[in-house]
């Protein structure tokens, strides 16, 4: 029997990866569906599909054609639309003094558009009517594209959501999440923080504002997608929105957003961090290696071009960044219009992480995204925020709350101002101890943020969406989900004594005054 002991020792090779790498037998079809424009949210979704495909499941991904990368071993269906509309958006003069209803109205005509174009694109309507087409999960973004829900039904999957720019209102609604979502609204124009009884007031009718706006300006037009693209289907798109399996949350706990969550709610903040950084280029490794005095980095995140900042901005901070010390890394659309001082240099892109991660980087001013407040505490590298928008000023508020970080307003930039923060910033020692306190608490976890997030969405693959996990609360009607029976009940009690008291009051007095007239024989005006 020659050979035999080779051929033994290969059966139990096989047999051992068969034991250690159940994923194998497991693989499970996939469909991704990611309507985003933006590059940083591929940032996050990208190392998440590569590690689904890795564990040996077949994912297929709908997706913009160059801001997404291609994933070995993922079929692509690209939508070129989806490129144009970046382009469209790019070009657009973004007023930041637009009002919440303004903006509402921006963000639901680009969404819509983002719904349209893919549902439209002709590689998406080859695989919504190809018949043999069969899988176990859909993937896409949480909020915003509610038409796209309409694929969940129309292959009978479960739906796991990816909320990349953290928790709100809406997305607590999605999963049926009774936490208290008068502190997380979608946009933070005008929002306060809610200590005093007339904040909690304005908030509550700030929160009530969006509800509207959702309602009667965003939904209509998904709606009509919906509609439209899924004629077949009977669940309707408000029965779709309280169907999620599982929404992934890029935000933890530990960075200053502390939310009683639902068992379908799970906190992967740092997901991205999994993808290997890129590399410093020769000048740049050495720029950061002698910088004796430190070096701040100044970047305004991917997303957010040039044209959109005030207009005095970018001559303020090259004022600013002349008077310093410290090496400048700026990033920026016009290199050729910041690069005025020596001590700075600039580009269109830089490898941010690993910049952030060299010993000699005092100092981050960001627009205060998500993603680069993630890689900010990762790296304990102290922050000065110049939020624009959105999530941004709350995530700003956060971030000074916990002592890493101060901010400056962007429609009133003082260049004295300015150099006074960034110097308490870089040596005022109690931020850079805060930042690295804080970022032990951040790594402190059982499993990787990638781990925990391919953990559960295999957890909804192997128990065929896990209803287990939602809530009874998203299966009431909108009055049981926000107590208003409850409170109807109470304040109907309550309101019910008031009237009978007040009617009561009112007979007494009616009957004192007749009695007071009839003794003195003088009518009393009332």
């Amino acid at each position: 029997m020659l050979g035999g002991p080779g051929i033994a020792g290969l059966l139990l090779t096989i047999l051992l990866l068969g034991l250690l790498c159940p994923k194998l037998a497991n693989a499970e079809n996939i469909l991704a569906v990611f309507s985003y424009t933006f590059g940083s949210s591929y940032l996050l979704i990208t190392p998440y599909l590569r590690n689904l495909v890795q564990r040996g499941h077949h994912v297929t991904l709908i997706s913009a054609v160059t801001i997404m990368p291609t994933i070995e071993g993922v079929h692509h269906i690209r939508v070129p639309k989806l490129d144009m509309l970046m382009e469209a958006l790019l070009e657009y003069d973004y007023d930041v003094h637009n009002t919440k209803w303004t903006e509402a109205q921006f963000v639901s005509e680009y969404f819509y558009n983002c719904s349209k174009f893919v549902l439209e694109d002709p590689g998406v309507q080859q695989l919504l009517h190809n018949a043999s087409a069969q899988y176990s999960l859909i993937i896409l973004e949480a909020a915003h594209n509610d038409a796209l829900f309409g694929f969940s039904q129309h292959f009978n999957a479960p739906l796991v959501g990816i909320a990349a720019y953290g928790s709100s209102w809406n997305i607590d609604f999605l999963v049926g999440n009774s936490a208290p979502s008068v502190y997380e609204p979608m946009s933070a124009l005008g929002y306060s923080p809610g200590h005093s009884l007339m904040e909690k007031w304005h908030n509550l009718i700030f929160i009530t504002e969006e509800r509207l706006v959702e309602r009667f300006i965003y939904l209509p037009g998904q709606i009509d997608l919906y509609k439209k693209h899924f004629p077949g289907l009977t669940a309707s798109i408000h029965d779709l929105r309280r169907r999620f399996s599982l929404i992934l949350i890029n935000q933890h706990f530990s960075m200053g957003r502390v939310r009683s969550n639902v068992p379908n709610i799970v906190e992967v903040a740092g997901m991205h961090l999994d993808e290997a950084p890129h590399t410093l280029d020769a000048e740049l490794k050495k720029i950061l290696d002698e910088a004796e005095q430190g070096v701040i980095y100044f970047s305004m995140g991917l997303q957010v071009v040039d044209n959109w900042l005030p207009p005095d901005m970018r001559a303020t901070m090259s004022e600013v960044f002349a008077q310093l010390k410290l090496q400048v890394i700026w990033k920026s659309d016009h290199p050729a219009m910041v690069n005025q001082s020596s001590n700075v240099i600039s580009r269109t892109w830089f490898p941010q992480r690993e910049i952030l991660n060299h010993p000699n980087v005092k100092l981050f001013i960001t627009h205060a995204g998500l993603l680069s407040l993630i890689e900010a505490v990762h790296y304990a590298v102290p922050v000065l925020c110049i939020p624009l928008f959105y999530d941004q000023f709350q995530n700003t508020k956060r971030m000074e709350k916990l002592g890493v970080a101060r901010t400056v307003d962007y429609t009133n930039l003082s260049r004295d101002e300015i150099v006074l923060v960034i110097e308490d910033l870089v040596y005022n020692a109690s931020y850079k101890q805060n930042v690295r306190d804080l970022s032990q608490r951040f790594h402190d976890q059982p499993m990787s943020a990638m781990k925990t997030a391919i953990w559960w969405t295999e957890y909804i693959l192997r128990h065929k969406g896990a209803d287990h996990m939602r809530i009874a609360e998203q299966e009431m009607s909108l009055m049981q989900y926000y107590n208003v029976d409850v409170v109807s009940v109470l304040f109907g009690r309550i309101g019910l004594s008031a009237i009978i008291v007040i009617f009561l009051g009112w007979k007494l007095v009616s009957l004192a005054t007749r009695n007071l007239e009839y003794r003195l024989n003088v009518p009393i005006v009332r």
